[in-house]
């Protein structure tokens, strides 16, 4: 979901200690040092940061000013147009040679999926009874997802156009990425934060960098991997251990496994097979699944056996 989604994104452990973060209202590594190197920090958002509550973890530290998510009154297509522009703006006016961190949150593909005119390419595209979905009548709303995410990739156009008029290619990192999937009844699931199945887990990234040859990837990555990526960037000499349990995405090498962190379950995703694991006893025991999301046995659950001490020393690692 969207809260865990981010907080990996930024911080580079475990969804697990969003709660711990939030608590403390410590912001992530990468803010820190982007803040200590002078970076101007903006941030556009369709939706206010309070809920989740990213302006107590993810961008505590980050001055009101640079902060714009109350976008004018419209629906969320429109919204993420007005902060499109917001952004767009700033690249025109913004102060030469202050280097800057901008981060551009889209909202009309998550639950309303919503899209600007001119952009309904998948047809029937309607709203549906969610209460009375069936795998008969999920197209057209499937339809306006995708009209959507359509709507949005126009957006993102719009920027990169923009970064590139103000020469921004040459110095500037670019990358899209999602927070989470959305399923529709792939597999008997619709939404998101409903389990890990692979249409909830697995997002897209693109990731531009001046002078790096292009290369595109099969291979399971993380959203833990941004901030490995990124800090070398900026300089950081430490080990990507000291601050993150994921890993540069320029390093190939075979992973052990993926996790994936939900409110009161976390999975360990291995070749698209899922083992669940509830974080509550409430939520009963652990399940197993196939790399079609199908649930299986005992025998399948014992078989993640190895991969749990690794999952355990991250999840307890950065806590003192």
């Amino acid at each position: 979901c969207t809260r865990f989604g981010i907080f990996s994104v930024f911080y580079g452990i475990y969804g697990n200690y969003w709660f711990d973060m939030l608590g403390e209202l410590r912001p992530p590594a990468l803010m820190d040092v982007l803040q200590a190197q002078g970076y101007d920090l903006r941030l556009y958002a369709s939706s206010k940061l309070s809920f989740p509550e990213f302006n107590k973890t993810c961008f505590v530290k980050v001055p009101r000013a640079g902060i714009y998510d109350e976008p004018k009154e419209g629906d969320v297509a429109e919204r993420d147009r007005d902060i499109s522009e917001r952004f767009i703006g700033y690249l025109k006016t913004r102060k030469a040679g202050k280097p800057y961190f901008a981060f551009v949150f889209y909202d009309a593909s998550h639950g309303a999926y919503q899209y600007l005119p001119g952009f309904e390419k998948f047809k029937p595209s309607v709203d549906t009874n969610r209460l009375a979905l069936n795998k008969t009548n999920i197209g057209p709303l499937f339809n306006k997802y995708k009209n959507s995410v359509l709507s949005d990739d126009h957006l993102v156009g719009l920027i990169i156009k923009a970064i590139r008029d103000a020469g921004g290619l040459k110095d500037t990192a670019v990358l899209v990425l999602g927070d989470h999937g959305e399923a529709f009844l792939e597999r008997g699931r619709y939404g998101h934060n409903q389990g890990y199945s692979p249409e909830e887990v697995r997002v897209p990234l693109v990731m531009y960098l001046p002078g790096r040859a292009p290369y595109s990837t099969a291979d399971a990555t993380s959203h833990m991997d941004i901030v490995p990526t990124l800090l070398p960037l900026l300089g950081v000499k430490n080990p990507v251990s000291d601050y993150s349990s994921g890993r540069s995405l320029f390093d190939r090498t075979p992973r052990p496994f993926v996790p994936s962190f939900s409110w009161d379950t976390a999975a360990i995703i291995k070749n698209g097979e899922v083992l669940e694991m509830p974080l509550e006893a409430y939520k009963g025991g652990v399940k197993a699944y196939d790399s079609e999301y199908r649930e299986e046995g005992k025998q399948a659950a014992a078989a993640f056996s190895p991969l749990l001490p690794a999952f355990q020393k991250e999840a307890k690692r950065f806590s003192k």
